[in-house]
């Protein structure tokens, strides 16, 4: 595992980076690291990196969300892990996963050989920046580049417990609450083509999942469930009731099923054991209050872990 301080120093800081664009903070943190190091120090261009960051990126954005973004490249070859962080104060469209600004950028190249160093820095940053609140005071100080390295190592945080549920989520993009109507609820899974929603109460505390499925079983006739065929029944219109109190139906009306939310600090092993063994094809995370904090589903292990 790595530390925090084994992978940030002083010189490799931006601590207020002025470009438009992703591509300008890319190349400015490639310049980062290149900077000072003797010519032959990489057996590989600038240009060469920056084709190899862009790949990746044009896959799919490495903005995570919550103003981070960690682009980067496993390249064959590559020697020591390396970093660069800069700091946006006015945010650069990363085509994030939220849709807001990035205000953090990590820059981070690594070889093949070390799958995970990746993930386990990038895990470590985000633990820094949301449970020691310090996002929002970095972007809001005006502090050297030595003294927001100090509050890094200060932190004190580590990638020892591995990789965590919090470090794999996405944002909960959409949410609805039990005052929401069904038919604003199947808009939204129609326009954004998803099959659960977790509901939240005013406070924003995890409450239950809706999904397809309760929607339909909630139109069919009680007795539909003990059929062993429907053969005598196959014209029965099975929406009939929804469709007739649709405009006055709600997500409270219905017997939401309530799936035991997982905590942000549980690891990898358990989240895998809860969408294999226990076949659940989406995980909702909550912090220790309750308050839902993101949502990890079947393409998140692939997109996070096996891809990332």
């Amino acid at each position: 595992m790595i530390n925090i301080q084994d992978f940030l120093s002083s010189n490799l800081i931006m601590s207020d980076l002025k470009v438009d664009t992703r591509e300008e903070a890319i190349r400015a943190l490639i310049d980062k690291i290149f900077e000072g190091k003797p010519k032959h120090t990489y057996h590989l261009s600038r240009e060469n990196v920056y084709e190899a960051v862009m790949e990746r990126e044009n896959l799919q954005t490495t903005g995570i969300g919550n103003g981070l973004a960690f682009p980067h490249a496993r390249i064959e070859g590559w020697g020591k892990f390396e970093v660069a962080m800069a700091i946006s104060r006015k945010g650069i469209d990363f085509s994030s996963l939220d849709s807001a600004p990035v205000n953090f950028v990590f820059l981070m190249i690594s070889s093949p050989e070390e799958p995970y160093v990746i993930l386990q820095a990038m895990s470590t940053v985000i633990r820094f920046l949301s449970e020691m609140k310090q996002g929002e005071g970095l972007l809001k100080s005006s502090l050297t580049v030595n003294e927001i390295l100090l509050r890094f190592k200060e932190a004190g945080i580590d990638a020892t417990e591995g990789i965590l549920a919090q470090d794999i989520a996405r944002p909960a993009a959409e949410v609805v609450t039990l005052d929401t109507s069904i038919e604003d609820v199947t808009r939204t899974m129609h326009l954004k083509r998803f099959d659960i929603l977790p509901v939240v109460d005013d406070a924003g505390k995890f409450q239950g999942e809706i999904s397809c499925l309760d929607i339909f079983q909630y139109g069919m006739p009680d007795f539909f469930k003990q059929l062993s065929t429907i053969s005598f029944v196959k014209h029965i219109d099975p929406f009939e009731k929804y469709f007739r109190i649709k405009g006055d139906l709600k997500v409270k009306d219905l017997v939401l099923r309530g799936p035991s939310p997982v905590k942000r600090d549980r690891t990898l092993l358990e989240v895998i054991f809860e969408m294999t063994v226990k076949q659940k094809s989406k995980l909702f995370v909550v912090e220790d209050d309750g308050t839902l904090s993101g949502v990890i589903d079947r393409f998140c292990i692939i997109d996070k872990i096996l891809f990332f």
